[in-house]
């Protein structure tokens, strides 16, 4: 399978594994057994939404792009993304 067809595959599977509705992908590649695909998502909505709480979270995929496993490798503020 092709990158995209991968990406459009893999986010729903994504967002029902991690019970919570990927915002963005923010890395994908191939690996020897499959995909690697990291995804952020909205932990907890804030005012102003710089301060919105997102969490990152790396998916081992196999070859058709179904979520084997996950980890939540990073938690941050969306305003720690500007720089």
């Amino acid at each position: 399978m092709e990158l995209m067809e991968i990406s459009k595959k893999a986010l729903p599977k994504a967002e029902e594994a991690l019970n919570k509705k990927p915002e963005s992908v923010s890395s994908l590649e191939k690996t020897e057994k499959g995909w690697r695909m990291e995804v952020q998502v909205l932990e907890r909505k804030a005012v102003p939404d710089s301060f919105d709480l997102l969490s990152v979270f790396e998916l081992s995929l196999d070859a058709s792009g179904n979520v084997l496993g996950f980890k939540q490798i990073k938690k941050m503020r969306r305003g720690d993304l500007l720089g």
